[in-house]
């Protein structure tokens, strides 16, 4: 079923792109797999393009949902550049790297990357907005939730953005007294039978793409084991995440979309400096941590930004 709901949404892309005239300009969307996070960046990006005045009467929109994994991201991209689209806008920081591979003409704009810089999301046609939030802020609200000495990171190796949140939890070890240890996934089936039990004590869902849509199973598995679960990954606290600390889906679309509108415009994506976050969000599942038979401190109840009961 899976394979033939991407085949329809191929075919349709392919008789929008023998279609399109419409709009006066066409703009290519890479939306990663299942992923509620870049599902509501999108969402506010397109409300935030008809802000910007562009709106369907202007504007056409060709949409790729690529499985997560290297070659669907790279044909989702090759599929966009091949319909002659004017601006690509990808999700999430593996897209983002396929099309800096497939294109070096076509202007660019990211928007869920954790740190662009460092896993080499730079490019002369590229701008964007990154999703990076200081881990050490979402460790310290981690301890408040429950104590822990050993942290399971879920994460691919194919996705480098994960990988940098593996690195950057294991420099901490040693300031936040825990080990890490490291769960990598490649395809989704492998997180799906991922088992906690007597392997840690927290589970941190790194913003793999691979991990993030079997999202509901990974909860699982440490809701089993009676594991706290932690997520930089915005919209996880829905889906079962105890502690969620990541950038608003909200700023991320609108600040894609006024970048996007620019590009139509005519303006040079290296005219256009990439943004940072300064809208941070901290969701709190208490639900699930009473469930777990955890009791979060007041203080933290109060800082979230967002308290599920």
């Amino acid at each position: 079923m899976r394979i033939f709901v991407r085949w329809m949404l191929f075919a349709a892309l392919l008789l929008g792109a023998a279609t399109a005239g419409a709009g006066e300009k066409t703009i290519g969307v890479v939306l990663s797999g299942n992923i509620g996070y870049y599902q509501e960046i999108h969402k506010a990006f397109m409300n935030g393009l008809v802000k910007e005045g562009f709106d369907k009467r202007k504007v056409d929109t060709l949409l790729q949902m690529p499985a997560p994994d290297p070659l669907s991201w790279a044909n989702a991209v090759r599929k966009l550049v091949v319909a002659d689209v004017n601006v690509l806008m990808t999700y999430g920081a593996a897209a983002a790297l396929s099309a800096i591979k497939e294109t070096k003409s076509v202007p660019i704009v990211y928007a869920g990357v954790y740190d662009p810089g460092a896993i080499g999301a730079v490019a002369r046609n590229m701008t964007g907005m990154s999703s990076k939030v200081p881990l050490t802020s979402l460790l310290k609200y981690a301890r408040k939730v429950a104590p822990f000495t050993r942290l399971a990171i879920v994460y691919s190796d194919l996705e480098p953005d994960a990988v940098k949140q593996v690195e950057e939890l294991i420099a901490l070890e040693a300031q936040y007294g825990y080990q890490t240890v490291k769960m990598m996934v490649k395809r989704v089936d492998e997180a799906k039978a991922l088992s906690f039990a007597g392997k840690a004590d927290a589970v941190f869902i790194s913003t793999s793409a691979v991990a993030n849509e079997a999202l509901e199973y990974i909860v699982k598995a440490a809701h089993t084991a009676k594991l706290p679960t932690l997520s930089q990954m915005g919209g996880a606290g829905d889906r079962g995440v105890i502690l969620t600390l990541a950038p608003s889906a909200t700023e991320q679309g609108e600040v894609a979309a006024r970048m996007v509108a620019k590009l139509l415009a005519g303006e040079n994506p290296s005219a256009i400096p990439a943004e940072v976050p300064k809208m941070i969000e901290l969701v709190l599942n208490l639900k699930e941590a009473n469930a777990l038979g955890l009791r979060p401190p007041v203080d933290l109840m109060t800082d979230a930004t967002r308290v599920i009961k």
